[in-house]
């Protein structure tokens, strides 16, 4: 038995030690294996887009065989103890994991459509012993209802089985479901205030959902693991600091319409000498006329594909498989000629054009521009890898390539010697980037709908009592700031704010800060930077935080009335009947993490914003806002507009390459 438990051990060995797999797969895996400590049911792995999560698949295979016991390894029954899925029902996705996974005979490839079925035509008697799980950013949006499946079974039928969630953005994933249950939890504290015994139950019924679509599963302990790449890897941050990366904001990123971007994307392909191709994303209806701009530039229309099936607006003979459009581009090689592939938003984003197609690219341009999940994992993640184009360059959503960035540089940083699982600061963080970089989201989040649709949102509506404004005095621990106010409830939050401040012997300049704990978690602080002070592209509806501060400090100074809501900006989880205070923080200690040329305030722009207030001047200064009365007639009103008729959920997949097969 000892020998032929060798011998097989000595098989999965071959692939371990192979060329197959290179050093930086292996330490992933090994980590994300030795994660299964203790109760860890459940790991999840982050690794960078196009940085060879196969692989790492791969060797979790092989070492999930390794662990067998001398007496199983060697039992042709048991050979089957790994069960890998792909979320997207695409079937040539399936057929891609199984030739990049075929040297594990141990995995059996499935996805959430048919796994029930190949768990009993391939685990017949002896259940997996470990599910790997691809892509699971998906489980963030409205296919995370098939987490609840999976979940079912690990905890009910296979209660010995372990986890791995992989994906190189599953951000979103981590708490989209976590931000629902406590929208859930709202609405049955809502429910309680209003004595709704049906609302209540209602509530708790969507917070049982919301919890069972979590693929942080309080009972799994689970741990999250980053794949750190070699230093041949080039990716998004790689990029950034290379600026080949070029902003496409609400005025430009339309494809359609003449900009100096377009202009600069067309005359790089236009320049470029040899074979080449270059990928431009639209939004969907777009893709026939995107096709006629760039015949009108002086493309040849025979270089121009469009990529997918069943396209809105695109006749089928106009539409091109993937495949066959890296046939086309294997013969213009010869021919040194430059092809250019159209996508439309909601196409299958994991398209591998292989090593050859990276070392030519010459540059993407993404018409859509929305979550970072949906920004990184299309064209710019389409690009990044390991090969030696430098060159290309990308057109998108700067902001969003800059947040993935700084989360990429967060974990880099927060799980250096062993698996994170600090889930609640990792979602604090996260908050933090998508304020910071003003975009909308990490990915599109899991919405609970209900059969009567209860209020969902910051519904609870407060007035704005009164404002003032303090300098900071953060070096001057007896500074009377009672020379400005007497009210107890204003004095602790400028005491709270001036501890978060020189926390750590400060001042010191940082990147971000909190209000955390439920002794300061009814002050909210927006802390701004640089960047935020009086950018234009930071600007949300009131204005940049400057005109934002102004304008509502006015308001107030002219005895008009101004919804605190409004000043509160509440983020994910947050409401502002559980904030009494607002303040809006201009420093010179905090930074800006964007890429951008003013990252921290001048002393000067502090400086104007006291003597707009009147106040001394400081290199610090806190425009406190305090919360007023109750307003039940606007609170009604948001109630009644979120009522509606029954709603139907229905589960789109984010693919229109695999419409056939989803229909098979």
């Amino acid at each position: 038995m000892q020998t032929k438990a060798a011998r097989m051990r000595d098989l999965v060995r071959q692939i371990l030690d192979g060329d197959t797999l290179h050093p930086h797969q292996k330490i992933a895996a090994q980590k994300t294996f030795a994660a299964f400590d203790g109760e860890v049911r459940a790991v999840v792995t982050a690794a960078e887009m196009q940085a060879g999560k196969s692989g790492v698949a791969l060797a979790l295979a092989c070492l999930q065989r390794l662990s067998l016991s001398d007496e199983d390894i060697c039992e042709k029954a048991k050979l089957k103890d790994t069960l890998y899925l792909v979320t997207m029902p695409d079937l040539a996705l399936i057929d891609q994991a199984e030739k990049d996974l075929s040297l594990a005979k141990n995995i059996v490839v499935s996805n959430f459509v048919r796994f029930e079925q190949d768990l009993e035509r391939h685990f017949k008697g002896h259940p997996p012993k470990l599910i790997l799980i691809d892509e699971c950013h998906y489980g963030s949006n409205a296919a995370s209802i098939r987490y609840c499946s999976i979940f079912d079974y690990l905890e009910k039928q296979n209660d010995q089985c372990k986890v791995v969630f992989i994906s190189a953005t599953p951000f979103g994933a981590l708490y989209a479901a976590e931000q629902d249950y406590e929208v859930a939890k709202h609405l049955e504290s809502v429910a309680i205030k209003e004595n709704d015994k049906a609302a209540q139950r209602e509530a708790q019924q969507l917070a049982e959902v919301a919890a069972r679509n979590s693929i942080l599963r309080r009972d799994f302990q689970t741990k999250l693991v980053f794949h750190r790449t070699s230093p041949e890897y080039y990716g998004v941050r790689q990029m950034l600091a290379s600026n080949k990366v070029t902003h496409l904001d609400s005025t430009t990123r339309n494809f359609l319409d003449q900009s100096v971007a377009r202009d600069k994307f067309m005359q790089l392909f236009q320049d470029y000498e040899g074979a080449g191709w270059a990928l431009v994303r639209v939004t969907a209806g777009m893709a026939m006329q995107a096709k006629d701009e760039l015949i009108a530039s002086g493309i040849n229309p025979s270089n121009i594909f469009i990529l997918g099936s069943n396209l809105q607006d695109v006749p089928d003979e106009e539409l091109t498989t993937i495949d066959r459009f890296k046939r086309e581009f294997d013969e213009c090689i010869d021919f040194e000629e430059k092809l250019i592939a159209i996508t439309v938003a909601g196409c299958r984003a994991g398209i591998n054009f292989g090593q050859m197609m990276k070392t030519r690219l010459i540059a993407t341009w993404d018409n859509t521009i929305t979550s970072v999940a949906s920004v990184v994992q299309a064209n710019i993640g389409r690009a990044c890898g390991y090969h030696q184009n430098r060159d290309a360059a990308h057109f998108t959503n700067l902001n969003a390539a800059q947040a993935y960035g700084a989360i990429l540089d967060y974990l880099d940083k927060n799980t250096a010697e062993h698996a994170a699982s600090d889930f609640d600061g990792l979602r604090e963080f996260f908050e933090d980037v998508c304020q910071e970089f003003n975009v909308n989201g990490l990915d599109v989040g899991l919405a609970i709908k209900s059969k009567r649709r209860r209020p969902i949102g910051d519904v609870e509506t407060y007035m704005t009592d009164s404002y003032i404004a303090v300098p900071a005095r953060l070096l001057n621990p007896e500074y009377d700031f009672t020379l400005h106010t007497r009210d107890p409830l204003l004095l602790k939050a400028i005491e709270l704010l001036r501890e978060e401040m020189i926390k750590g012997g400060g001042p010191i300049v940082k990147g971000n800060r909190a209000m955390r704990g439920a002794t300061k978690n009814w002050v909210k602080a927006q802390w701004v930077n640089g960047d935020s002070f009086d950018n234009p592209e930071k600007a949300r509806k009131e204005g940049t935080m400057k005109e934002r501060a102004i304008k509502f400090a006015q308001r107030l100074d002219d005895k008009l009335p101004i919804e605190f809501n409004q000043i509160v900006l509440p983020g994910a989880g947050e409401y502002t009947e559980n904030k009494h205070v607002t303040a809006i923080v201009f420093s010179v200690f905090n930074i800006s993490r964007r890429d951008v040329t003013k990252k921290i305030m001048l002393e000067s722009d502090v400086y104007q914003m006291c003597e707009h207030f009147g106040i001394p001047h400081d290199n610090t200064m806190f425009l406190l806002f305090k919360r007023g009365e109750y307003d039940a007639d606007k609170t009604r009103i948001k109630i009644e507009s979120n009522e509606g008729p029954d709603l139907i959920t229905l589960i789109h997949d984010e693919s229109q390459f695999s419409e056939k097969e989803r229909n098979k």
